[in-house]
């Protein structure tokens, strides 16, 4: 993103190491080198002047799909789908985040009215809780797998049939 903030260019791969972006005529504008995580100009070899992206980039590897009592909602992130299902399910069963939040693995629950509840240790808490709504919090490190189970749990908190009432795409 910080090499073309326009997203005009094509990304083509040179080889193992290097990935060249390509303008719309397929001219290499700017190489990225893989190996020594440099981002050069295509001309001249010499470092590639740009702004790198302020923060951290989101998990974002394509569409996810979720749909509650037929409702279809779709996110970019796994954390985004999770947080529309949950509001989603709560909304159709009020009182299944109060039961979800007793719910809790070894070191972590999906949401709770306080943050610090999230995760056993504070540094997680930091990184990975997020406002759910304005009265609760979730957790937001996530895999797939791990998006599917919360949603399995909070499915059968709100007294739903999983893979009738709720279904994923992931």
């Amino acid at each position: 993103m910080a090499a073309d903030p326009q997203k005009k260019l094509n990304v083509r791969v040179l080889n193992t190491t290097r990935l060249s972006l390509d303008n719309q005529l397929f001219q290499p504008v700017t190489l990225i080198d893989l190996a020594s995580e440099e981002v050069l100009n295509a001309g001249s070899g010499a470092p590639a002047a740009f702004t790198p992206a302020a923060g951290k980039a989101d998990r974002k590897s394509g569409n996810y799909d979720v749909v509650v009592l037929g409702n279809e909602l779709e996110g970019y992130s796994l954390k985004e789908v999770l947080k529309k299902a949950l509001l989603a399910i709560e909304g159709a069963r009020p009182g299944t985040l109060e039961k979800l939040s007793a719910i809790k693995t070894t070191t972590t629950r999906i949401v709770s009215k306080d943050q610090s509840r999230l995760f056993a240790a504070p540094h997680v808490v930091a990184k990975h809780a997020e406002k759910l709504d304005d009265a609760w919090w979730v957790g937001t490190n996530n895999s797939a797998q791990e998006t599917n189970a919360w949603l399995k749990r909070a499915a059968d908190c709100a007294g739903l049939q999983w893979d009738q009432d709720i279904q994923t795409s992931f």
